[in-house]
């Protein structure tokens, strides 16, 4: 295992929802079911949020919790986390929707590990809240699909 800071990992996440929201936009660009695209869309701008939330907490320079290290090392990239995952042009909500929940899994898990690795409580903390942060918005992505599909 690599050593990494808190900084690496809350970089690592943001270029990962990066990847992701540009995933859904080229997913989205080529679909044809007009509610997918909608979801799709939705997807995009959640990824967006995110990626944008994440790199205001990273200029938080008061955080002094930054370059405290541990033994975790986060590298996965987009095509590693969707390993197995099969994507197709006539995806419908239920394949959407079950592809954006193991992605939404995926920081749930690493934020789970990040809470439980850590050594200060401030590092907890600030994993704990990027942790409730993704189970809030899973919730939020499961209702909108639902609200798309009765569309």
């Amino acid at each position: 295992m690599r050593y990494k800071t808190v900084r690496d990992v809350v970089v690592h996440s943001r270029q990962l929802h990066h990847q992701i929201s540009e995933f859904y936009q080229n997913l989205g660009e080529r679909h044809q079911q007009e509610r997918v695209k909608i979801l799709l869309e939705y997807l995009k701008r959640h990824e967006d949020h995110l990626e944008e939330t994440l790199a205001k907490f990273e200029k938080d320079k008061s955080q002094k919790i930054w370059d405290e290290w541990f033994q975790y090392a986060p590298e996965h990239d987009l095509e590693k986390v969707l390993d197995g995952e099969e994507i197709r042009m006539d995806m419908d909500i239920d394949d959407v929707v079950t592809l954006a929940l193991k992605l939404d899994d995926y920081f749930i898990d690493l934020y789970q590990d990040m809470v439980q690795n850590a050594v200060s409580s401030a590092v907890k903390d600030v994993f704990q809240n990027l942790l409730e942060m993704e189970q809030k918005e899973k919730i939020r992505l499961a209702r909108t699909a639902l609200e798309v599909n009765d569309m």
